[in-house]
């Protein structure tokens, strides 16, 4: 493998969740070293809402782990608002070591304004690089607005952290299978798309261009593919879109643009195939109020 490697523990995960005042393990930050990770990932516990003291715990801990090593911060959504976001800025800029937030929510921790306001104000106020783990596609808004990196998880169970007491296995990745849809710019499970499809063909002035999807694992052909295609096949298929959403996303209004754009085949999709997709909520809370 070429590409920059990173590995989590996602310690944080689960119901028996340890809590960001655990000890990190010397061993899974060595063994990181020895793999020649990009980065070395702390084994953090989590930062529930106001803990302040499991902040610093895993911040303080971060300073005397040695070169290369990013503070992972799974987080509580509240502190991304007033006045949790100014604390958590606060502490990151007096240790001064590199951060990954994991942000946890039932699911979508950016799909609201004030949740995106927070992560922007971190973004501009943080003195070290902040990146995000365990994230969806507003990781590329992320890195847009200045965030080092983003990790795009490859199921729903990927990419945000599910709350400890929500039903269900949280840390197991969902079953359901997920394709990025090009033009809307969302991942979305193959049996809808393929749905979708099914019903676009009905349609007497159907275009099947705005179907087929151009990445080099597509080969040009209709999306309905993605119900009957490998793991493999779909993997690639989501890293090539990934790739050029993040080469076509290049600051703040490029991303801004590239929403707006996919709001509109939203609105075109619904009113010409009357389909019954709704657009994510992380894409108008990313859009200020006079682009909506």
């Amino acid at each position: 493998m070429t590409r920059p490697i990173l590995v989590d523990r996602r310690r944080y995960a689960g119901r028996n969740r340890p809590r960001g005042t655990a000890r990190f393990d010397p061993s899974w930050l060595e063994s990181q070293r020895a793999l020649n990770a990009a980065t070395v990932l702390t084994d953090s516990g989590y930062v529930g809402e106001g803990d302040q003291e499991a902040l610093v715990a895993i911040l303080e801990q971060t300073t005397r782990a040695g070169d290369n090593v990013c503070a992972v911060l799974p987080l509580h959504i509240s502190w991304l608002a007033d006045p949790g976001v100014k604390l958590l800025a606060g502490e990151v800029n007096q240790h001064q070591v590199p951060v990954a937030l994991v942000l946890e929510h039932a699911s979508d921790p950016l799909g609201t304004q004030y949740a995106v306001n927070g992560l922007k104000y971190l973004l501009r106020q943080a003195q070290v690089p902040v990146s995000l783990l365990c994230t969806d596609i507003s990781g590329l808004g992320a890195i847009a607005y200045g965030a080092a990196w983003a990790a795009v998880g490859v199921t729903s169970a990927l990419r945000h952290l599910y709350p400890a007491d929500k039903k269900g296995p949280p840390f197991k990745p969902s079953p359901a299978r997920h394709a990025i849809v090009p033009r809307l710019m969302t991942f979305m499970n193959v049996e809808r798309i393929a749905e979708g499809w099914a019903r676009a063909q009905r349609h007497e002035d159907l275009d099947e261009n705005l179907w087929r999807c151009w990445c080099t694992e597509c080969g040009n052909r209709t999306m309905d593919r993605f119900a009957t295609c490998t793991d493999l096949s779909l993997a690639i298929h989501n890293i090539s879109i990934l790739d050029a959403l993040h080469q076509q996303v290049t600051g703040p209004d490029s991303w801004e643009q590239a929403i707006g754009d996919a709001l509109r085949w939203y609105l075109w999709m619904q009113d010409e195939y009357h389909l019954t997709w709704d657009p994510p909520a992380f894409m108008n809370a990313w859009l200020p109020k006079s682009r909506r």
